[in-house]
């Protein structure tokens, strides 16, 4: 009997540990943020960190993003999928990405041009990704986009005709798709394989945060230079960090889920660890 409750303690310790990380990765991201403050763009002139805020532009052809089929200067994507084994069932992401075709920031004061960007986490057959996700939106290798908020834009069951959208995304993402299960046939609600996708983008025209590396765009001036010969890119030791909100909104965002997993953390590691010490009875 104590041998089965000692999976509580077990399951307590790990999800506290799961929180410190996630509430120690989120605190970085804010920490990164904090450190600076939003630049007029007239007032690049050499390299180094910045933040930015102004309104998105494209610069080359429309760029119509996956899923929502709307034309986009940044969208983000991810896919989950309904895992049951045994008596229990969890929702597992399973793919995600990031795309940008590059655009041009405006805030008034110039314009700068924004790398393009194109992170995928999706080869063969379905994958667990890995990483710290964003509170509403996606993070990949050294880039972050975050919302306001990430919808779901489709729900299907394993064995339901997706849309054209979907279709695309599988057929250009190379994704697996999990149908004919014999076991879904005698599953009751949901069942093993359905599919969530989420997804949003900014807009041309929207206001857009971003937070990255400028520099130079050719090597002949490389320490001094005005914004029309600059690039923003990804730092070399941070993210490079897209938004629809503005900096004061981010900032609190991800300063407020830093400490509540942080603080979530500490009091299930504690709990978890004394409910364990009594089971032993060493308490």
């Amino acid at each position: 009997m104590v041998s089965d409750l000692v999976a509580v303690p077990v399951l307590l310790v790990t999800l506290g540990f799961v929180g410190l990380y996630t509430g120690w990765k989120r605190r970085g991201i804010h920490a990164q943020m904090a450190s600076v403050d939003p630049t007029p763009i007239r007032e690049l002139a050499s390299p180094g960190t910045v933040e930015l805020e102004g309104t998105a532009t494209p610069v080359g052809d429309p760029f119509v993003a996956p899923l929502t089929d709307r034309e986009a200067v940044v969208a983000a994507w991810t896919v989950e999928e309904w895992d049951e084994r045994g008596d229990r069932g969890n929702w597992r992401e399973v793919a995600r990405g990031i795309e940008s075709p590059g655009f041009e920031l405006d805030d008034g004061t110039g314009t700068v041009d924004v790398a393009p960007v194109s992170k995928r986490d999706t080869a063969g057959k379905w994958t667990q990704t890995t990483g710290v996700s964003a509170a509403d939106g996606v993070r990949l290798d050294d880039v972050l986009v975050e919302f306001d908020s990430f919808p779901v834009q489709e729900e299907l069951g394993p064995d339901e005709d997706p849309p054209e959208s979907v279709r695309r995304l599988h057929r250009d993402h190379g994704l697996y798709e999990d149908t004919g299960s014999v076991t879904n046939a005698v599953d009751i609600g949901k069942k093993h394989g359905r599919r969530r996708y989420f997804a949003r983008v900014i807009e041309p025209g929207d206001e857009t945060y971003v937070l990255g590396h400028v520099r130079a765009r050719d090597d002949r001036h490389p320490e001094r230079f005005r914004p029309a010969e600059a690039v923003v890119t990804a730092p070399d030791d941070g993210l490079l960090i897209f938004s629809n909100q503005d900096a004061a909104s981010l900032e609190g965002e991800f300063a407020s889920s830093a400490k509540a997993r942080l603080a979530g953390g500490t009091v299930s590691v504690v709990v978890g660890v004394v409910i364990g010490l009594v089971l032993l009875g060493v308490l």
